[in-house]
């Protein structure tokens, strides 16, 4: 079954690794963007504030009407075209409110893809039977890191940053053209049946909550490492990916290892121990202000966290009695609504406190994740053995 859906599963996975290639790209180029700008960082969390709003927005949306009206590879080529070129709009704004304002479309495009890509992963995990979610994740991450090195490659060879978005946003309209002729057909969506008007189940609302803390702090690596490294820690632009490149290296081993360290070692020890145990390793390593040391502790929490969300996807969808499609985009909604407050005052503190402050702050929230994570498994398992 699994050949059949080939050319599908590679589609989701190209562009999983596209749309993050280019977030990689971009935040490497924030430093440079909020110092042509005289951004601070509490106004850059405003921003990413309102790409929150609209990324939920979006995401809702595109689950409970346009999904359902044009499936999903035709709900993310919209999203791809509408993401492709907004990043060079971005780098060319005159003003801070310009800069807010063009966070909004980026959301929405962002709110169509990064959820529908999940769901459609999803339902050919259903059919096939194969662990695929995890390696869609690590495909984000590979299209992350990739951006990050690419970007210090970019900053070299080509001085005027706008060119570069261009290239690559001319990349995502061909590549929609690739979700056209490739992707899942709709009616292999046929019995995705979606109640419009319907609240979230309990225990959903509370797996979303994880996903919430957990998106609401990934900014700290993914928007302020690069600032935090040429920042606080004295890096030149050029090195500012290297946080994100490790942090992506240790996650793209995990996810690609996925399946097989989820049928060796089962859910809850890949989503929840490696959790605790990388994240403890990371305070430790934050302690001693050695750079070396720190990118070795990121790269140790990249790997121990990396299958957290897939494994959060897969726990909530054994338990819930709605829609793949649904159930996936109610969680990342929940998870992207960490948007909404998490930039704000994670740029709130890195004025008041520091930016290390917020690399502790991120350690000991995601090990609490990792905890409640594994509360939430045993008691599953222990409902299920009491049935």
């Amino acid at each position: 079954m699994q050949s059949e859906f080939k050319n599908e599963i590679l589609t989701c996975f190209g562009g999983a690794f596209l749309i993050m290639f280019m977030i990689g790209i971009y935040f490497v180029y924030l430093p440079w963007n909020m110092e042509r700008l005289n951004i601070s960082e509490t106004q850059l969390g405003v921003s990413i504030c309102a790409f929150g709003f609209a990324n939920l927005f979006a995401n809702q949306l595109g689950a409970r009407i346009i999904v359902p009206k044009i499936g999903t590879s035709y709900t993310i080529i919209a999203g791809t075209i509408i993401f492709a070129y907004i990043p060079m709009i971005i780098a060319s704004v005159p003003n801070y409110f310009y800069f807010t304002l063009f966070f909004i479309p980026i959301g929405i495009g962002a709110g169509l893809i990064f959820p529908v890509l999940n769901s459609q992963m999803a339902i050919i995990e259903q059919k096939t039977n194969k662990i695929l979610i995890p390696f869609t994740q690590a495909c984000f991450s590979a299209g992350s890191l990739c951006g990050a090195l690419g970007a210090g490659f970019f900053i070299k060879l080509i001085p005027d940053p706008r060119i570069t978005f261009l290239i690559v946003g001319t990349l995502f309209l061909f590549y929609s053209a690739c979700f056209y002729f490739f992707g899942l057909k709709k009616k292999y969506e046929n019995d995705e049946k979606v109640d419009q008007f319907k609240l979230p189940e309990s225990n959903i609302l509370i797996y979303g909550f994880l996903l919430m803390m957990n998106f609401a702090t990934l900014g700290i690596i993914i928007d302020w490492s690069p600032v935090w490294l040429t920042k606080d820690l004295g890096a030149p632009l050029f090195l500012g990916g290297l946080i994100i490149i490790f942090f992506n290296g240790g996650e793209i081993f995990a996810r690609v290892s996925a399946s097989n360290l989820i049928k060796k070692f089962g859910d809850i020890i890949v989503g929840s121990y490696f959790s605790i145990i990388s994240c403890t390793i990371l305070f430790l390593s934050i302690l001693t202000s050695n750079l070396y040391i720190i990118l070795f502790g990121i790269i140790i929490f990249g790997f121990g966290t990396a299958n957290f969300v897939a494994v959060v996807l897969r726990q909530a969808i054994s338990e819930t009695k709605e829609s793949i499609g649904l159930t996936v985009s109610n969680l990342l909604t929940l998870g992207f609504a960490g948007f909404i407050f998490g930039p704000a005052i994670v740029g709130y503190l890195a004025e008041l406190v520091s930016l290390t402050f917020n690399m502790y702050l991120l350690s000991v929230i995601w090990a609490f994740n990792g905890l409640a994570l594994l509360y939430l498994i045993n008691k599953n398992k222990l409902k299920k053995n009491n049935l």
